[in-house]
């Protein structure tokens, strides 16, 4: 596997082996990585949560309110959000 970040500069590529083929995003630890950058693992949370925030409001809307709101909330929503380093549970 290469991975290289992109450049004006023209780089010699080793010669690409039949059986191998290049990639362009990686997920390692599940970060999405893309020319290493995270821009594509931050729109993959991005994408989560407002797909788990609309959920969340069409529950709402047809009756779940309180508590029962709350626990949906924290099983999706916050479930999937990144704990910062050095914070405790």
């Amino acid at each position: 596997m290469i991975i290289h970040q992109s450049s004006t500069k023209i780089l010699n590529y080793p010669p690409v082996h039949r059986d191998l083929k290049r990639i362009e995003q990686i997920t390692a630890l599940g970060v999405t990585f893309n020319n290493l950058s995270c821009g594509p693992h931050v729109n993959l949370i991005t994408a989560k949560t407002a797909a788990s925030l609309y959920a969340l409001k069409i529950l709402r809307c047809h009756g779940l309110d309180g508590q029962a709101l709350w626990d949906v909330t924290q099983a999706t929503l916050v479930a999937q959000l990144p704990v910062p380093s050095g914070a405790d549970s």
